[in-house]
C-alpha cells in the first residue's frame, strides 16, 4: 500500500507561520465569555385580591466558560422585589432569582419588568403579567372595533381563566353572522385567544360575541365581547 504523504517546503513556511499566528490571535481576541441563560424569562398568572402578593420564580443557567456575578437588579415597579441567593455563579451552574409582587389594592392586568445586569454589561429585562380579579373568566378587551374602511384583519381577544374553580368554554357565537369569532385557541396557563373579524368593513356593523362557559355547574355564565364597526 502506497502512503504519501503532504511534503512540507521552504516556501511553505510564510503560510504555515501565518495561519499559526491568526489561530494564536483569534485565541487571545476570543477570551472564555459567560452566557447566562433564563428558563422563562415572561410568564403570566391570574390572582384573586384574597392571594394580596405573587411569587414569580426566574430559574437561569450559566452555560458559559466562565463565572457571571450579577451587578443589579432593578424592578419597574416599587411594590415589586426581586432576591437571588447569591451574585456569583460559576460555569454551568443554575440558580433562581424570586420576585414578589404585593397588590397593595391593585386589580385588573398588571405588567412589571425586572432588569438584571451582569458584570459583562449584558442587560436582560424578566417579566410578567398578572390578571387579579375575583371574576373566574376576564376578557382582555372586552370591546374591540373596526372603522369603516379600515382593514378588516382579524383582532385578538384574550381569555384569562381562573385557577380555581376550573372553567372551560364549551362555545363561542356570534349575533350577527358579517362578524366572525372563531374558536379560541390554548395559550399556555390554561387562557385562551379568541380571533374575531368582519367580513368586510363597508359599513356600519355590530354584534355581540358571546363566550359560553361550563361554570357554575347549577347555571353557566356566559361572558360578552361587545363589536363595533362605525
Amino acid at each position: 500500500m502506497d502512503i504519501r504523504l503532504a511534503s512540507v517546503t521552504p516556501e511553505s513556511y510564510p503560510t504555515i507561520v501565518k495561519q499559526g499566528l491568526v489561530f494564536f490571535l483569534i485565541s487571545i481576541w476570543l477570551p472564555a465569555r459567560a452566557e447566562v441563560v433564563w428558563e422563562k424569562p415572561s410568564q403570566d398568572f391570574k390572582k384573586s385580591p384574597d392571594d394580596k402578593e405573587l411569587f414569580v420564580c426566574y430559574s437561569f443557567t450559566n452555560t458559559g466558560e466562565k463565572p457571571v456575578t450579577i451587578k443589579s437588579i432593578s424592578s419597574s415597579c416599587g411594590c415589586t422585589t426581586a432576591e437571588l441567593g447569591k451574585r456569583t455563579y460559576l460555569a454551568g451552574e443554575s440558580g433562581d432569582l424570586v420576585a414578589t409582587f404585593v397588590f397593595g389594592g391593585r386589580t385588573g392586568a398588571q405588567s412589571k419588568n425586572i432588569t438584571v445586569l451582569t458584570d459583562d454589561q449584558k442587560k436582560t429585562v424578566l417579566s410578567f403579567n398578572c390578571m387579579i380579579s375575583d371574576e373566574p373568566v376576564v376578557l382582555t378587551p372586552s370591546l374591540v372595533h373596526w372603522r369603516v374602511g379600515e382593514d378588516p384583519a382579524g383582532k385578538q381577544v384574550g381569555v384569562t381563566m381562573a385557577e380555581k374553580p376550573a372553567v372551560k368554554i364549551v362555545a363561542v357565537a356570534s349575533s350577527n353572522p358579517r362578524i366572525v369569532a372563531d374558536q379560541p385557541t390554548a395559550e399556555e396557563g390554561g387562557n385562551y385567544v379568541i380571533h374575531i373579524h368582519p367580513v368586510d368593513t363597508t359599513r356600519t356593523e355590530s354584534a355581540e360575541i358571546f363566550v359560553q362557559t361550563d361554570y357554575p355547574p347549577e347555571g353557566p355564565v356566559a361572558y360578552t365581547i361587545q363589536v363595533r364597526v362605525k
